[in-house]
């Protein structure tokens, strides 16, 4: 740890949170992937299979039902119906026992239910089958068969209705793990992210403090030292600088081309100066338009908030349709029913009708309030697409104002050209000055021993120089 400068320990404590944040997406990926694993799981197997079983279920309701009206009725037609519903029983809880993924005590149960619906379905069709062939065949044994064989249906019902239950369990079971699991995994990767960014930020304040504040301050110390030797000697080259004097009046004459020279270079900086300032202009502008760019931007997930909100309520009136769907096919089929009775009996059928006739009218109504919302919603995407185009063209500006701040850096380079030559003009003139300093030889001598000593002082500053730049990391070019 010594051994690295501090751009090194630096870059160290940012690659400790940059792994930190890495393994807690790494984590968080793996549960998604568990996550997604278990609901592909649910929806291939559970969800098919609490669905079937309540199927199932109302089918066996229909299908006994089907039967004792068939009886009452004496409808061959409708006995036919009811062993249809049987059928559909025995296919379902099959079917459930074929899903593949779940438990075999499950399936296992589903067989057996699918076993004991054929056999009940095969028992009713022949006894019932023989009433409405001749119903003054109602002796005491037949009515003893059929009191057992409304035992074994209530018996069945009672299974098949355990059975949605417990696939119903199960699903709300799996589907509260799912979410156990989601919670889990977002605490887990912010545990992570906060371990990860408190030892990152402890790995900095470490190095801060033993690795920068430290060295500079005791490199600080030695520059103070050495100043104060370096005004020592200054104070005894200062009785020197009177004999120089008598060459200062030759190189006057050589400072004043140089103070030409140096005229050209501010006129040219002045130039650099007003080009900058129309570039800091465009810069300005740029900044502008990046603002009305994100203010589109705002606005646009304004809309597109609006056109969730409609979707909602598009959905709302989908279910109003789909539940008013359901009564009417639950009053349809008492309607049938009562048609089936006939006879002054039938005067129920009317009654029926009206309720099925008002349920139609719901039905159209919430047709005719999702045909609005829907319109709504196309306006609020036009909109929302309005709002696009609005950022699309700002940020072409920005471009365009970009381009044009290109073009000005391009000047101000040209000009750091003529300061480049304003430049070799001032070192023409400082070498006049050097022909000057050479008339100062023999004053040089008696400065000699001045310089030894300064010497010695600058040797002492170049050391903490090193010092320093072995600090911060940099190497001498």
């Amino acid at each position: 740890m010594k051994r690295l400068n501090i751009a090194a320990k630096i870059w160290l404590s940012i690659g400790i949170f940059v792994l930190g944040f890495v393994f807690s997406t790494i984590v968080g990926q793996i549960e998604g992937l568990k996550t997604e694993a278990t609901l592909r799981e649910t929806s291939e197997g559970l969800f098919p299979a609490a669905q079937r079983s309540q199927e199932a279920e109302a089918a066996f309701q229909r299908m006994v039902k089907g039967f004792g009206d068939a009886v009452v009725t004496q409808d061959g037609g409708g006995l036919e119906r009811a062993t249809q519903d049987g059928r559909n029983v025995i296919e379902m809880m099959r079917s459930v026992s074929a899903i593949a993924g779940l438990p075999a005590e499950r399936t296992g149960e589903a067989a057996r239910l699918a076993g004991a619906a054929e056999k009940l379905l095969a028992d009713a069709r022949a006894l019932y089958g023989s009433v409405l062939a001749n119903p003054a065949n109602m002796n005491a044994q037949m009515q003893e068969q059929m009191r057992a064989l409304a035992a074994r249906t209530e018996e069945l019902k009672a299974s098949l209705a355990k059975a949605k239950e417990q696939f119903s369990t199960d699903l709300r079971g799996r589907l509260s793990g799912v979410q156990s699991s989601s919670a889990r995994q977002r605490w887990l990767a912010l545990l992570v992210f906060a371990i990860s960014l408190v030892l990152a930020a402890a790995v900095v304040s470490l190095t801060i403090r033993r690795s920068i504040t430290g060295p500079v301050l005791r490199v600080i110390d030695g520059f103070r030292n050495a100043a104060d030797g370096a005004a020592g000697a200054s104070t005894r080259m200062s009785e020197c600088s009177q004999a120089v004097q008598h060459d200062a009046q030759e190189q006057a004459a050589c400072i004043e081309e140089t103070s030409a020279s140096l005229a050209e270079i501010s006129s040219t900086a002045e130039q650099n100066a007003s080009r900058a300032g129309e570039a800091d202009s465009l810069m300005q502008a740029a900044r502008h338009t990046v603002t009305g760019a994100a203010e589109a931007m705002k606005d646009l997930t304004t809309s597109m908030a609006l056109i969730s909100k409609s979707s909602n309520q598009v959905a709302g009136v989908l279910k109003s349709i789909d539940e008013i769907a359901f009564h009417t096919n639950i009053l349809a089929l008492n309607a049938a029913v009562e048609a089936a009775r006939a006879g002054e009996a039938g005067a129920g059928f009317s009654v029926v009708a009206d309720e099925v006739r008002a349920l139609a009218q719901r039905a159209a109504d919430a047709a005719r309030n999702s045909a609005e919302i829907i319109e709504r919603t196309i306006a609020d995407v036009s909109k929302g697409v309005g709002l696009v185009s609005q950022a699309h063209e700002s940020f072409q500006k920005v471009s365009e104002t970009i381009s044009s701040g290109s073009e000005m850096v391009t000047q101000i380079a040209a000009s750091s050209q003529e300061q480049a030559r304003g430049v070799s003009h001032i070192s023409q003139a400082i070498s006049r000055i050097e022909q000057v300093t050479q008339n100062n030889a023999a004053n040089a001598h008696r400065t000699a021993e001045v310089a030894a000593a300064m010497d010695e002082q600058v040797s002492t500053t170049r050391r903490h120089l090193e010092q320093l730049v072995a600090v911060v990391g940099l190497e001498r070019r």
